[in-house]
């Protein structure tokens, strides 16, 4: 069974160029959504999350150029996908700022593509103004050299927490090549 997984993940990095995440906070994109409504959570695109402390008001997918991100989650991966998160209330306000970690990994079968520990810290080393950190977009971008077939699943996972409180959000979403 090694010899199959270690094949897989051979023939999926040979398809794959890069990966790469960035952030950004605050409301900087207009929203081009509907979402739907689940456990008082509006989520789309089928994004599992947990949440302590902090409420979440929407989730979503939304391509870079602010389209959204079919519901089946099936793209072909020409442009990077952000996860975007709008927040209610719930980070801890010191001055009128908040310090968040943000973490992301992109897995494929059971092999870690990417894995960035926190994405915030040299980015918002003193916190981000609170009224930013109300939007919150992740981005991930998987670039294929070529086409894959048969249909691949790729899974992202984050976690954005309070760096001063105990609130946190995290979960995940799979994304399907085309």
């Amino acid at each position: 069974m090694n010899r199959i997984t270690s094949f897989v993940f051979l023939v999926i990095s040979f398809f794959l160029q890069s990966c790469e995440f960035s952030c950004s906070v605050g409301n900087n994109e207009p929203e081009k959504e509907s979402v739907t409504a689940n456990e008082s959570i509006r989520i789309k695109n089928d994004i599992s999350l947990q949440t302590n402390g902090v409420k979440v008001g929407k989730a979503y997918l939304l391509f870079d150029d602010g389209e959204p991100v079919p519901d089946d989650n099936v793209i072909d991966f020409s442009q990077p996908v952000q996860l975007v998160l709008s927040i209610d209330r719930g980070w801890q306000e010191e001055n009128n700022k908040v310090s968040l970690g943000a973490s992301e990994k992109i897995m494929v079968e059971n092999d870690v593509l990417l894995d960035e520990k926190d994405l915030f810290e040299n980015k918002f080393p003193d916190g981000m103004p609170a009224e930013d950190a109300k939007i919150i977009y992740l981005k991930a971008r998987v670039t294929l050299k070529k086409r894959i077939q048969p249909l691949t699943t790729f899974i992202v996972s984050f976690h954005v927490w309070d760096k001063n409180g105990k609130g946190f959000i995290q979960g995940n979403y799979k994304l399907y090549s085309k």
